[in-house]
């Protein structure tokens, strides 16, 4: 059965009910095992320090058939077993998903809008940036929301603003399972192209040339042991004691519940390669680099701006020389690092999920979630293109780590030893301590529609983090959107920060095509 055919009859709004098996069980641990655990990044995300939530703005190009949607909702995404559970504990106060009632109303949403609100040329990104900091969800009904606005903006007709809470799944995980809802538009009988990702093993990416194979690979084992070693001793120093460097882009503990702001800019995919292809690496590396580059760019015009305000007229003489000179007015040795979620199982495939919404057959799902800590180049360069050079050796040798499947095992170990609110206290610690957040997901290659409803822009973020900016970065039908979410009373200006990332980018465009 088709999914995307199945909502073109009558649109019906009924109430779902997913019951529990009527069965005795003869001991507890019988009992225990008829629900799936909760897994330990859930039990993290669960608790009211790091309460996360993934939320995401789908613009369509047309006005929003509400029945149409509750009924594809419901004979797709309320099949999987995360979107029809809650949390409960256990008789042993484990935390277990347990199937519960679901109402579709509770769950999608369409709110009055005020004639005047809607008139903002940012209207669904400052709509998600209220829910970024909305009171929790219910706790009583599974952890999620869409809200359908039938609002005309600038660039859509109308638009639906997504939230789940993280305990349901990783970013990636989560993306992988709308996009199985949707089908391509050219043909509504197909689901969509994702790029496929390889992978190359750690050993293989540790490349000796003119050594004998067996020596290599004994080199490369060595490698990856080594910078797996340093990499846990930098993380957990991180944990402990080891603060990024006072910024303007640096947030505090508690900046998780301000303001948020959330700002976006487009670039084209094919430009992105042909900078990937100037550097020789990949589009991971484009990312980071433009990540890299308007970051110093932005830090340096405000570090420039505070002189400014305290400085007498030599001072100012001299800064201005010292720009012209091409001069950073950085502080030295800066300090600023990015947190990673990497998921140490790999996502399930849109094919599975579409499969298993079908026929309501159990998938494989994501949400073994380890850390990783990136160290961003600050330093000012002459050629743009370095910084995407530097930010290419960085991920060359993180891939010769095992820091993301060593951070979500001792993760797990330490909730089994010291309990959930002990890894929630490290895990909140190590964030506080960083600068930012950073992704990358890839979307479709072609344009898709959602239920009948075409989807113009995919712009996702995540909230209830200790940091002040988080950075993602989201392809889709040959383009590439930069997501900006920040903190406004410690970033007030995040779409200068976004425009100097494009105007990073543009300038290693240029400089690629030399």
């Amino acid at each position: 059965m088709d999914v995307a055919g199945d909502v073109l009859g009558k649109p019906r709004l009924r109430k779902i009910a997913v019951k529990k098996e009527n069965k005795e069980f003869t001991d507890a641990e019988e009992e225990i095992t008829e629900f799936e655990p909760v897994t330990p990044a859930g039990r993290v995300f669960s608790q009211s320090a790091l309460y996360c939530y993934i939320i995401a703005i789908f613009k369509l190009k047309t006005q929003i058939d509400v029945e149409t949607i509750k009924s594809g909702l419901e004979s797709s995404l309320l099949k999987h077993k995360r979107f029809s559970s809650v949390m409960e504990k256990d008789k042993n106060g484990k935390l277990i998903w347990v199937p519960a009632e679901v109402n579709i109303c509770d769950h999608v949403l369409v709110p009055c809008i005020d004639p005047e609100e809607n008139e903002s040329p940012d209207f669904y990104e400052n709509y998600a940036a209220r829910l970024a900091t909305a009171p929790p969800l219910d706790s009583s009904r599974p952890q999620w929301q869409f809200h359908l606005i039938n609002v005309k903006s600038q660039d859509a007709a109308s638009g639906i603003v997504m939230r789940v809470h993280h305990s349901l799944g990783d970013g990636v995980s989560l993306m992988s399972l709308l996009l199985a809802c949707t089908r391509q538009h050219a043909d509504p009988n197909l689901l969509p192209t994702i790029p496929r990702q390889t992978r190359s093993s750690r050993i293989a990416g540790a490349k000796f040339r003119g050594l004998p194979l067996p020596l290599g690979i004994l080199l490369g084992m060595l490698l990856v042991v080594w910078y797996t070693v340093v990499d846990i001793l930098y993380f957990v120093a991180t944990i402990i004691w080891l603060k990024d460097s006072h910024t303007p882009i640096k947030g505090y503990p508690g900046v998780e519940s301000g303001p948020k702001k959330i700002v976006h800019q487009t670039v084209s995919l094919e430009d992105v390669k042909l900078v990937k292809d100037a550097i020789k690496g990949t589009v991971n590396d484009v990312m980071l680099g433009i990540t890299s580059a308007g970051i110093t760019r932005y830090l340096e015009r405000r570090y420039e701006e505070e002189r400014s305000e305290n400085a007498d007229a030599d001072t100012k003489k001299k800064a201005e020389q010292r720009g012209k000179n091409g001069e950073s007015v950085l502080p030295s040795k800066l300090r600023v690092r990015s947190t990673i979620l990497v998921n140490t199982r790999p996502a399930p495939g849109l094919h599975e999920l579409a499969e298993m919404m079908e026929s309501g057959n159990k998938a494989r799902w994501g949400n073994n979630l380890g850390y990783v800590i990136l160290s961003l180049p600050t330093e000012k360069r002459k050629n743009p293109l370095d910084y995407a050079r530097a930010a290419a050796a960085i991920f060359r040798r993180k891939k010769l780590s095992l820091e993301g499947p060593f951070t979500y095992a001792s993760g797990t170990l330490l909730l089994h030893l010291a309990g959930v609110k002990a890894a929630t206290i490290l895990t909140y610690n190590m964030i506080a301590n960083t600068t930012f957040s950073f992704s990358n997901m890839v979307g479709p290659l072609q344009e898709v529609e959602f239920f009948g409803h075409p989807i113009m822009d995919i712009i996702p973020t995540v909230s209830g983090h200790p940091h002040a900016l988080t950075i993602h970065f989201q392809s889709y039908m040959g383009k590439v959107t930069l997501v900006v979410s920040a903190a406004t009373d410690v970033i007030a200006d995040p779409k200068q920060l976004c425009l100097d990332c494009i105007d990073a980018f543009h300038s290693m465009k240029q400089a690629a095509a030399v």
